[in-house]
């Protein structure tokens, strides 16, 4: 019901310029016939008004619905959920481990991430999830979001520092959020991947797969 703020208003944005058009049109042939070009300067000055006030309106609109930024602490806008597992490590001919990467190709290659929880195979990308290695839990990506940090140091003490905590955010019902059309949806997922050291990380050669 929120979103439908949102689709009436780009619905006003869209008759407006289906307004402006006709209404230009209508003053321009107005000004030939009766005017014959002597009132050009103000016709053309309600033209500028009506085409910025559409500028204005269009770029409000797209930057509510694509382009404003999330703001993962604003508990009034998101809610943010957390969940957390333990690491399955995965037997190997040489070595055991509790992630593989692999590096996609393309100009803007992507490392995706395979990880086990039990009873669950979880794939994702770099785009949205890091791993944590060093005596640190939260890396530089992961601290951009909220996190629990005195849970983290709880899985660490308690899980061999080999789990995986998943935030994630979704859009409350509000006057903005309904106007971007986000209610309800998804912001982001985050996963954090902790395992105790690199050497159970199993890295693939580019172009090699499990």
């Amino acid at each position: 019901m929120w979103n439908l703020i949102g689709v009436a208003a780009w619905a006003l944005v869209i008759c407006y310029l289906i307004a402006i058009v006709m209404n230009i049109r209508r003053r321009h042939l107005r000004m030939l016939v009766l005017h014959r070009k002597n009132r050009a300067g103000v016709t053309l000055l309600i033209d500028l008004i009506e085409v910025v006030v559409l500028i204005a309106a269009t770029y409000g609109m797209a930057w509510v619905t694509w382009l404003r930024p999330t703001d993962y602490t604003d508990a009034a806008s998101v809610k943010i959920a957390y969940t957390y597992g333990k690491l399955v490590i995965q037997p190997d001919a040489t070595r055991s481990y509790y992630v593989t990467v692999k590096t996609g190709t393309g100009k803007d290659a992507v490392r995706y991430y395979t990880y086990w929880t039990e009873g669950a195979k979880t794939e994702i990308t770099s785009r949205n999830a890091d791993i944590a290695s060093g005596t640190n839990a939260l890396t530089l990506k992961a601290s951009a979001y909220p996190w629990d940090t005195a849970e983290l140091a709880t899985l660490d003490r308690t899980s061999e520092k080999a789990w995986v905590a998943t935030m994630r955010a979704t859009y409350k019902p509000t006057f903005l959020n309904g106007l971007g059309m986000h209610v309800g949806h998804q912001a982001q997922r985050f996963d954090l991947i902790r395992v105790p050291n690199e050497t159970v990380i199993k890295v693939l050669p580019l172009g090699e797969d499990e």
